[in-house]
């Protein structure tokens, strides 16, 4: 199984950098909220078990419970639609059959979710432990969406990186 996720991960790069040279000259396509909370969704299962490897000190994250799992697991196939569109949008044309494969959303986590996790400081674990665990009740589509939320914030940080294709969160009028 490693080595389909390994070539699906690099043909989702390959189409990336393709979609990403063809729209050179025009607009860089970015994630609507709604796509990046999809997104989120379809890859929460594998962040917070990431994050109970990047926190193991912290009780919520290292040995979350069954039914909040099972919750977070269910709530992965409704989302895989709205995922997929936005797996669509950032290939383009060139892309499609990629993003219509059933390794796309695999690949899709293996880019993501260690980006994310590489991200994580010893010193930000006790907050995310603290957040999860707060928010560990909520059905998995806001869950999804405060995650989606933060990355948004924190990629106006520009010191920090990677920086994933997310629309910039529209300003208060």
């Amino acid at each position: 199984m490693r080595i389909p996720r390994l070539a699906a991960t690099a043909l989702l790069w390959a189409g990336l950098a393709a979609s990403t040279a063809a729209s050179a000259q025009s607009a860089r396509p970015c994630l609507t909220d709604s796509e990046a909370e999809a997104l989120f969704q379809v890859m929460l299962p594998d962040v917070i078990r990431e994050l109970g490897r990047a926190c193991p000190q912290q009780r919520f994250l290292r040995q979350p419970s069954a039914a909040f799992m099972a919750r977070i697991n269910a709530g992965v196939a409704p989302a895989m639609p709205a995922a997929q569109g936005g797996i669509r949008k950032l290939l383009g044309p060139e892309g499609q059959f990629i993003a219509e494969s059933q390794l796309a959303i695999p690949a899709v986590r293996s880019i993501v979710v260690p980006a994310i996790a590489q991200q994580i400081q010893p010193a930000d674990c006790p907050g995310l432990d603290k957040i999860v665990s707060n928010l560990a009740p909520l059905p998995p589509r806001n869950l999804a969406a405060v995650f989606a939320a933060l990355l948004q914030l924190s990629q106006n940080d520009e010191k920090r990186a990677p920086r994933l294709p997310i629309c910039p969160m529209a300003r208060p009028r």
